[in-house]
């Protein structure tokens, strides 16, 4: 066989929202997938496919650091009943509803591939992993796994959709037939492993950012927080609101920026009217890349309080700025962390306000934090790094 030339990539976790501002992504699926790739852009003729995305990009296809990243638009059978973006374990009442939308979606996107005959097939989950066995037509087939929901421990939010979803994870795993897989962090592989899958088979690849286009900024708007991801049940964001009040007992000019979208932006909406801190949060929605660069450069210290996350993405970008993180100890934050003094990973909504109270009373200790942070983002996390895996295990096919 030649040499490998096309490769295409399919996201169904969500797609971009494109602005006059530039792009925007909504979930870490897709940043993963273009920026992990975007290195190998010059070598390789890369596209990325989204089904599942939201109707403003609909139909639309986009160019971004050399790779295309293609929103198919809907059959027009069923572009009435199209949900956007899904999520089992957030909606899945809504989600079983719209199937036949995701079905159509799906048979579309791979009906593309199939007209495309790319040397490999790439995908990010399980889910879309498991689909690839039906697609005969490629050489070589390549899944991203960052997350497994039954092995996540989660015992709060979604607890019953959660173990639910993991048993439909037991079920694809059987489906799941791929010549190499990556994943985002060691516990995953440690799963795969003790399922059947082979070790060498299973590359290890991480997060990253791009140190150049994330400057570290020293000077931080007072008083300023950011949270970065979807409003859904599993990220717990309406109880930052919670921490916010009582922050601000301390430091009555603290803003909260909340970033992204999702099924629980009411939620939060209503928890800022009943602690009566409308004045303390603004709630940006979906922005495009270069805006969140901006308000992460300015903001003091980032935010999370997520049940459940396969790396975080967010988090890295901020210490890349050098915002100090405040967040929940689960896996994925202290394994971002890697026991260095970064910043405070907490078990309680008592203790985030604290630890926050304290920073901000203390910027000769938040910028330590903050310089700690930039120096283990270059050192371990950047997309160059990443890229150079996906480099020596596309090659090793």
């Amino acid at each position: 066989m030649g040499q490998i030339k096309k490769i295409v990539f399919i996201n169904i976790g969500g797609g971009p929202v494109m602005k006059q501002t530039g792009l925007g992504f909504t979930e870490g699926g897709l940043a993963h997938a273009l920026f992990a790739l975007a290195d190998l852009a010059s070598d390789y003729d890369i596209e990325i496919v989204c089904p599942n995305i939201p109707e403003s990009s609909r139909g639309k296809t986009t160019n971004y650091k050399g790779i295309k990243i293609v929103c198919l638009e809907s059959p027009k059978l069923v572009r009435w009943l199209h949900a956007g973006e899904l999520s089992f374990t957030e909606c899945w009442w809504r989600t079983i509803l719209h199937w036949p939308t995701v079905l159509a979606d799906y048979r579309k996107a791979f009906r593309y591939i199939k007209e495309k005959k790319p040397d490999i097939l790439m995908a990010n989950g399980i889910l879309a992993s498991s689909l690839m066995s039906f697609v005969n037509e490629v050489p070589f087939k390549l899944g991203t796994i960052h997350h497994l929901y039954h092995a996540s421990g989660v015992n709060r939010s979604c607890k019953h959709t959660v173990q639910l979803t993991g048993a439909l994870e037991r079920v694809l795993f059987r489906l799941v037939k791929l010549d190499r897989i990556a994943v985002v962090n060691p516990a995953v592989k440690d799963i795969l492993v003790k399922r059947g899958f082979r070790d060498e088979e299973i590359v290890v690849v991480g997060n990253g950012v791009n140190v150049d286009d994330y400057p570290f900024s020293a000077n931080k708007v007072a008083q300023s927080l950011i949270y970065i991801g979807r409003l859904r049940k599993l990220k717990r964001v309406s109880s930052l609101i919670e921490v916010v009040s009582a922050v601000k007992k301390r430091f009555p000019g603290v803003i909260l920026h909340i970033v992204g979208d999702g099924s629980q932006r009411e939620e939060v909406q209503k928890r800022i009217a009943a602690l009566a801190v409308s004045d303390n949060v603004v709630m940006h929605g979906h922005i495009s890349e270069k805006e969140k660069i901006d308000l992460l450069a300015s903001c003091a210290i980032y935010v999370s309080n997520s049940d459940f996350e396969g790396f975080g993405i967010p988090l890295v970008e901020a210490m890349a700025t050098g915002t100090v993180p405040v967040v929940s100890s689960i896996d994925a934050h202290r394994f971002i962390f890697q026991e260095r003094d970064v910043g405070y990973l907490v078990s309680s909504l008592d203790d985030m306000a604290a630890r926050i109270v304290s920073l901000l009373g203390d910027e000769t200790k938040r910028l330590q934090l903050a310089k700690n942070g930039r120096k283990l983002v270059e050192e371990k996390w950047t997309w160059a790094g990443v890229s150079e895996k996906y480099r020596q295990l596309i090659g090793s096919l």
